[in-house]
């Protein structure tokens, strides 16, 4: 009699929980617009570069109202703008994603949501980040700026047409690394470089691996990659060792530079160097589960450095 009168009252309640259903699925597709891996990697390193940059201890700096509101700011300024930017490159590259397998399944291309729509908010979320950055600092703000414009009017028409696309998207991808520190320090100088770099050179071989696991995908959607034209994978297994070794050594400049104690050093180090082989076993074999270990080491060793920043700050 239970499930008798429950499939019973099923009708009953079935619109609005269709209903509710639907508004799930739209702020998914909203939220998948601003590319949710890209927004918490940018979260993750405007908090590191910011947490670095603090002139004192954290409940010293936090004891006041303004400290909360500048921090607040700095933090959900840098995500909007990352965000729209991501939202603008869904909607520049719709036609594209539409021949991939990877990406036809996207809001845009899938048609959930509207070209018209998706500019709304983007722009939206655009305007409302530079408008937050402007308590921060002038720099600071100009740094988002540059970040929104050189991955949506340089790197993204760039991929169809030059393998130079990947080291320009590094650009607009290693910006809030350091405007996290610009945010409190207010100028460029090398420890905003060090950090700038550590992301810039991480970004090449975790993007190399990407592109090969995907290059039928790519070369579908007519986009020029070091994988689609390497089809032997030798140039890519080459540069994937260069870059991580220049990961590495980035990675070591906080500790070099007084940020950071040895123990960032260390890990800086084993990480860089476990990144290395990885790359080194991907260029010996040229495979995609040896591109997918590059990939998830990328992660692991990206981690691993922000987290040992957090705990061995200077």
């Amino acid at each position: 009699m239970a499930a008798q009168d429950a499939d019973m009252a099923l009708p009953i309640d079935a619109p609005a929980a269709q209903a509710d259903v639907v508004r799930t699925s739209i702020v998914r597709d909203y939220y998948e617009l601003t590319k949710p891996g890209i927004t918490q990697m940018v979260a993750m390193t405007t908090l590191a570069g910011y947490y670095l940059a603090l002139p004192v201890d954290l409940a010293t700096y936090l004891a006041s109202a303004s400290s909360w509101l500048h921090f607040f700011m700095t933090m959900l300024g840098t995500i909007s703008v990352s965000s729209g930017s991501c939202v603008v490159n869904h909607i520049l590259e719709r036609d594209d994603d539409g021949r991939m397998k990877r990406t036809m399944t996207r809001p845009i291309p899938a048609g959930r949501i509207s070209t018209s729509a998706a500019w709304a908010f983007g722009v939206t979320l655009t305007v409302l980040g530079l408008a937050m950055l402007t308590v921060t600092n002038p720099l600071t703000l100009a740094l988002a700026a540059i970040t929104w414009l050189s991955y949506v009017a340089i790197y993204t028409p760039l991929k169809k047409r030059t393998t130079i696309a990947l080291y320009l998207g590094g650009v607009p991808g290693a910006l809030p690394f350091a405007g996290g520190w610009t945010a409190l320090r207010g100028s460029m100088d090398a420890e905003a470089w060090a950090l700038f770099a550590i992301l810039f050179f991480w970004q090449i071989p975790h993007f190399l691996a990407l592109s090969w696991m995907y290059r039928n995908d790519y070369a579908s959607g007519g986009f020029v990659m070091h994988a689609v034209e390497d089809r032997q994978g030798r140039r890519v297994g080459l540069e994937m060792i260069l870059t991580s070794g220049l990961t590495m050594v980035s990675a070591l400049l906080p500790t070099l530079l007084g940020m950071t104690g040895m123990l960032s050093g260390i890990v800086a180090v084993a990480g860089g160097g476990w990144l290395v082989f990885e790359s080194w076993r991907f260029l010996r074999d040229r495979q995609t589960a040896s591109a997918r270990r590059v990939l998830l080491t990328s992660y692991a060793v990206l981690m691993g450095i922000v987290v040992l920043m957090f705990l061995d700050k200077a």
